[in-house]
């Protein structure tokens, strides 16, 4: 069973029910959930005129492979009312992305693990650090809190009801 990172986020509709359906959706599948990280309100990335995202991290298992989770996680993000989009890094009610799956590197046209703007956002690397803080991607010799060490948080906070 491969431990696997996915990064959940929302920033249409009801933010926190449509990143706590997805992880329900997500158990529902087989899938199991290992840890959660705290729901992190953060500024939109890429495209910056929208309103901001709701994100949390996923530590789980499964022994399904990378094209079937993705399979899955797309199912998902459509039953939770995600529309498909004509841009890049646009509103959506819910979002779902594999980070990482293990030692695992894919290359492919539809899917790109370990996730291909990881390294680029810093609100996901320290929102999985929260529940991964000794995990070293692969192709590094750095732990997540490692390279995160003296970077500032900057456009991220914990959420509060």
């Amino acid at each position: 069973m491969e431990r696997i990172y996915l990064l959940l986020g929302s920033n249409v509709g009801n933010l926190k029910e449509n990143v706590e359906r997805a992880v329900k959706l997500i158990e529902a599948c087989g899938i199991e959930v290992l840890k959660k990280s705290k729901m992190y309100k953060t500024k939109p990335w890429g495209v910056r005129d929208q309103p901001d995202f709701l994100n949390m991290a996923l530590e789980v298992r499964s022994g399904l492979s990378a094209p079937e989770l993705l399979r899955i996680f797309k199912e998902i993000e459509v039953e939770i009312g995600r529309e498909k989009s004509t841009g890049r890094w646009l509103s959506r009610v819910i979002d779902i992305d594999i980070l990482f799956m293990d030692g695992l590197v894919i290359r492919q046209p539809d899917l790109t693990i370990p996730h291909r703007e990881f390294f680029n956002r810093g609100f996901a690397m320290r929102i999985l650090s929260e529940i991964a803080p000794d995990f070293r991607p692969p192709g590094t010799v750095k732990s997540l809190s490692e390279i995160l060490s003296g970077e500032p948080d900057e456009g991220i906070e914990v959420y509060r009801d």
